[in-house]
């Protein structure tokens, strides 16, 4: 941000964009860690995979929170709504689907 005097925002939007120009293109994947920060690394599967693995881990969080949070407050008031339990059904999948991702050896 402080290197093209721009927002967190237009950084996020315009790696985004990278990203899909790299893709189509068939260059590598833009990944980012601790160490390297933003790298584009030709022939690098574990750095790509652990990348991965962070997102999944990251989405699995947020589902697991907006689970507990909104989802089990909701279906404890409403118990025999149908739309609630087709709900947590579809959400439980998805849960356990991107947990497995993120530990996927």
């Amino acid at each position: 941000m402080a290197a093209t005097e721009r927002t967190r925002a237009q950084v996020h939007t315009g790696l985004a964009h990278l990203r899909q120009v790299a893709a189509a293109k068939g260059l590598p994947p833009v990944t980012w860690d601790k160490t390297w920060g933003y790298r584009m690394l030709d022939d690098a599967p574990e750095v790509w995979i652990g990348y991965e693995r962070a997102f999944f881990e990251s989405v699995h969080h947020r589902v697991e929170n907006f689970i507990a949070g909104i989802l089990l407050p909701h279906q404890k008031k409403k118990p025999d709504d149908p739309y609630i339990r087709t709900v947590m059904a579809q959400m439980g999948a998805i849960e356990s689907t991107l947990h497995l991702l993120a530990n996927l050896e």
